[in-house]
């Protein structure tokens, strides 16, 4: 391994290997270095469906090895801190690493440390959750031997990773649940820490019609702040119309938990970080062209970037070729022309079979890539994304060809 790189890019994630894979095809491979400990990979949108019990989460996983781009250097180290002034990183072994030019694409972090008592009870007394890797069998677990009672799902603040997925659990639990027997004894509430059920008006009505159809409280502005899992009761946070705000402790038998979602920590302590605004805490970028607002030879992609967009893989794959354009123009001493219009998608499942496909970008601008109406619960949408979109992620957007 060199120490220095034309181009390092720290994490394998999705952004990061999607843009290893496209520079790789720009550059000479042995200029670039992808900097991330992790041996696996993970397709995380399937954690839904493996929760459910739809398919093995097995299905998820492959070796990161395997898509790392032939040629570029796989150094397996953390990055433990960020000098842009010289252009430096430094890793957990002390190790110091120079760019020209860098990619920061390390996701963000699950800060579970916010709801007090939540890791305690993680896969016990009811809990569950989709978003961690070794609690997707027990989700399955818990929501098939279910024998009735008062089954909660919560929705943090958002930005949180595809932001979807706290009610398609909901959706598929509700399933269960009919397919078991339990369900006329059963009471199921969507506790969100928003304002409405879903942040775009025309998802958000056909979302109401579907929990309004399957009997589904919503509870919105109540936020978990604690979870008491030996006796079974869950606080939020409740704010009223008039922004006043009380805590309400509500008695579960099955709780599924979604965490609140911060930078990593190496971001959030570094020079590179957005100190105020509404993106406060995230990568600060341009929103438009993802360059980082004062250091010009950084870049960000995917989750940890600080855009208005919401944070879903199928962001990452539009954002990944306009980050290469951008970097490749800068290298050649241009401004970056490409711009990122916030695209994001989220196929949300409300039974299984049946999906709504959102596809937005800024200020809620509809981006639907087919010619009907988005907001109506199809078929085809569901082999989409059971079939169709593992595939495209896997062979297309980690090789830099979609």
């Amino acid at each position: 391994m060199k120490a220095h790189y034309k181009v390092l890019i720290l994490g394998a994630g999705s952004g990061g290997l999607s843009v290893a894979a496209r520079l790789a095809k720009k550059l000479s491979p042995k200029e670039i270095a992808i900097v991330d400990p992790a041996k696996k990979h993970y397709y995380q949108p399937l954690w839904t469906l493996s929760g459910a019990g739809v398919l093995p989460k097995q299905e998820s996983e492959r070796n990161q090895v395997d898509f790392i781009p032939q040629g570029v250097d796989w150094i397996q180290e953390s990055v433990t801190r960020f000098n842009p002034q010289e252009n430096e990183i430094e890793t957990d072994s002390a190790r110091k690493i120079t760019y020209d030019f860098m990619v920061v694409a390390l996701g963000l972090r699950l800060a579970w440390e916010k709801i007090p008592g939540a890791t305690e009870a993680l896969g016990k007394n009811g809990v569950c959750t989709i978003y961690e890797y070794d609690q997707v069998d027990k989700t399955e677990q818990m929501l098939k031997s279910f024998s009735g009672g008062t089954a909660l799902f919560t929705m943090p603040p958002v930005p949180i990773k595809c932001a979807g997925a706290p009610q398609k659990i909901m959706y598929l639990a509700d399933e269960i649940f009919r397919n078991t027997g339990v369900r006329n004894k059963t009471k199921i509430f969507f506790a969100t820490a928003g304002k409405a059920i879903f942040g775009i008006p025309v998802f958000a009505e056909a979302l109401t019609k579907v929990v309004q159809r399957k009997n589904i409280e919503l509870l919105t502005q109540h936020q978990l702040i604690s979870i008491d899992g030996a006796n079974k009761k869950a606080t939020f946070r409740v704010t009223d119309s008039a922004g006043n705000t009380s805590d309400q402790e509500l008695n579960y038998d099955l709780i599924h938990v979604v965490p609140p979602m911060v930078a990593p920590k190496v971001v959030l302590e570094s020079a590179l970080v957005e100190k105020e605004g509404d993106q406060k805490g995230w990568l600060s970028v341009d929103k438009f062209t993802l360059q980082h607002k004062l250091f010009p030879n950084v870049f960000g992609v995917g989750d940890v970037t600080g855009v208005p967009n919401s944070k879903t893989g199928a962001a990452i794959r539009k954002q990944a070729p306009i980050v290469v354009d951008n970097l490749l123009n800068v290298m050649n001493q241009q401004p970056p022309q490409a711009k990122y219009d916030g695209y994001s998608s989220c196929p949300l499942v409300t039974e299984v079979g049946k999906v709504i496909l959102a596809e937005f970008g800024y200020d809620g601008k509809l981006l639907p890539s087919f010619p009907v109406n988005p907001a109506k619960e199809r078929r085809s949408m569901w082999i989409l994304k059971r079939y169709l979109l593992p595939k495209l992620y896997w062979h297309g957007m980690l090789r830099g060809r979609a």
